[in-house]
């Protein structure tokens, strides 16, 4: 699975606005209904609003990924806004959203929601792509920003492991994230460890958790 498989032009708008947080999150629900993919879109928008009240998906520096594991979600899909005049959105830090993602999951057992949430983590962990997705002018450049982005950092974990492998004169770090609410945190922080041991040739692997 990708994330652009989840993806489509009809659930991506670059040029939203919003006067509010309860607005832009209305909004992204309308848009991500255009995939056909939820069969209760007040049941699927509730759940939204739920995972809200327990913090805000506003994860700082411009960024939001609110989502929801409901019945109503056939199959996973995404959504995707630009906020050029950003909107105030309950931020960690304040700050107010200019690119959101709207996860729908169904509810299952595969908890594949924290999937995408780690994919989408690992990319927006790189200032480059964010810029990149930021000044896409079409649905179309967006989502190819997102595949070379996916692939380039699958590619890069690929090296890291293989060089992992080899003998260091440095101890191999083992290290836990965990996040209280399963938000895309602890997967944040996993990928600011391998970027901070790459740098210093150190080796790590770490094991991320969220609400468990």
């Amino acid at each position: 699975m990708k994330i652009t498989d989840l993806l489509s032009i009809n659930t991506i708008n670059l040029n939203a606005s919003a006067k509010d947080k309860k607005d832009i999150i209305n909004k992204a629900v309308k848009l991500i209904s255009n995939s056909g993919n939820i069969s209760d879109i007040a049941l699927y928008k509730k759940g939204v609003f739920d995972r809200e009240k327990k913090m805000s998906t506003g994860i700082g520096e411009g960024i939001a990924i609110p989502h929801c594991k409901s019945s109503s979600v056939r199959k996973p899909t995404l959504a995707a806004m630009l906020i050029p005049d950003g909107v105030d959105y309950e931020s960690i830090d304040g700050e107010k959203v200019k690119l959101l993602f709207l996860i729908a999951a169904p509810n299952s057992k595969s908890n594949i929601h924290l999937d995408v949430l780690a994919r989408l983590s690992n990319i927006l962990m790189h200032g480059e792509f964010v810029y990149a997705l930021m000044h896409s002018n079409t649905p179309e450049t967006f989502l190819n920003v997102l595949d070379f982005a996916e692939a380039s950092i699958e590619e890069q974990h690929k090296k890291d492991k293989e060089e992992a492998k080899k003998d260091s004169k440095y101890p191999r770090i083992l290290a836990v994230t965990a996040c209280p609410t399963g938000i895309a945190h602890t997967y944040m922080a996993e990928e600011a460890l391998m970027k901070a041991g790459k740098e210093l040739n150190v080796s790590i692997k770490v094991e991320t958790n969220g609400s468990s």
